[in-house]
């Protein structure tokens, strides 16, 4: 924190290559990487951006609520009567950093692997979206706490799960070109499974569940396995059975054996 607030005010004696958001999984840490990497700007950039790396990163450790102005500064490395400069108080700088990392968390989370078919993009999906949660997960927390709490926050979340629905929506009717799937139901079906993932989100990162942890551990203990699990479900409700061959964890194999007996 300390080290990117210091180089931040430092003259660059070297260019450092803009990494591209999608490369980093913590968001504080591409906030940091930018901070260090940008090309020369004002003072005043410079500034308004450090207080923004600062307010991640106490939103991030200890949340809105026990977040003050002078934390948001001592982590930015600079004066207490800076802030106000750039920002009115802590709700609108909130409010413009959690904006900025919603959008930059589905740049983060979009995965595609090359010449590969919908059942590796969606397992490579779920893994990538489980680093980023537990990555981000004070920043989750104070999002959807906020979300309960004040409409604009709310609106938000709101908006950046409708863009990243509509995203999928759009790859599954892409991926059926021969079926006559009118784009309401695959949108439904899109916010449908966002939903389940928001709730498990919730219980295993944001406000964990003891039971739900316990379970995890046994059935799928790594996030790899997780994200085979997540991938199963998904794919045999919006295409049907996996692909013959695809390499997956014992309780993936086990979901899959099931629904493949119910299908039958």
């Amino acid at each position: 924190m300390a080290r990117a607030a210091n180089s931040a005010r430092k003259q660059k004696t070297q260019e450092i290559p803009l990494r591209d958001v999608n490369s980093f999984a913590r968001y504080a840490d591409y906030l940091a990487h930018v901070i260090d990497a940008a090309p020369k700007r004002t003072k005043g950039e410079r500034t308004r951006d450090m207080l923004k790396f600062g307010a991640i990163k106490v939103l991030d450790d200890v949340g809105y609520h026990a977040m003050r102005v002078s934390d948001i500064c001592e982590a930015a490395g600079v004066a207490a009567a800076t802030f106000y400069l750039y920002f009115d108080n802590k709700e609108q700088v909130t409010h413009v950093v959690l904006a900025e990392y919603l959008e930059a968390a589905m740049e983060m989370m979009a995965v595609r692997p090359e010449g590969k078919g919908p059942f590796e993009a969606i397992r490579a999906s779920h893994l990538k979206w489980l680093e980023v949660m537990q990555a981000n997960a004070g920043l989750m927390r104070c999002i959807l706490q906020l979300g309960d709490e004040v409409e604009d926050f709310r609106d938000l979340a709101h908006g950046a799960n409708k863009q990243w629905y509509e995203r999928i929506a759009q790859s599954l009717l892409r991926d059926h070109p021969q079926t006559a799937m009118p784009y309401d139901v695959a949108l439904l079906s899109a916010y449908a499974l966002g939903a389940m993932m928001d709730e498990l989100a919730r219980k295993l990162l944001i406000h964990p569940d003891p039971a739900l942890l316990a379970l995890k551990d046994r059935a799928v203990p790594t996030n790899e396995d997780l994200a085979d699990f997540l991938a199963v479900l998904w794919y045999q409700a919006l295409y049907g059975p996996i692909p013959e061959g695809a390499r997956i964890g014992d309780s993936a194999q086990a979901l899959t054996r099931m629904l493949g007996d119910g299908n039958g």
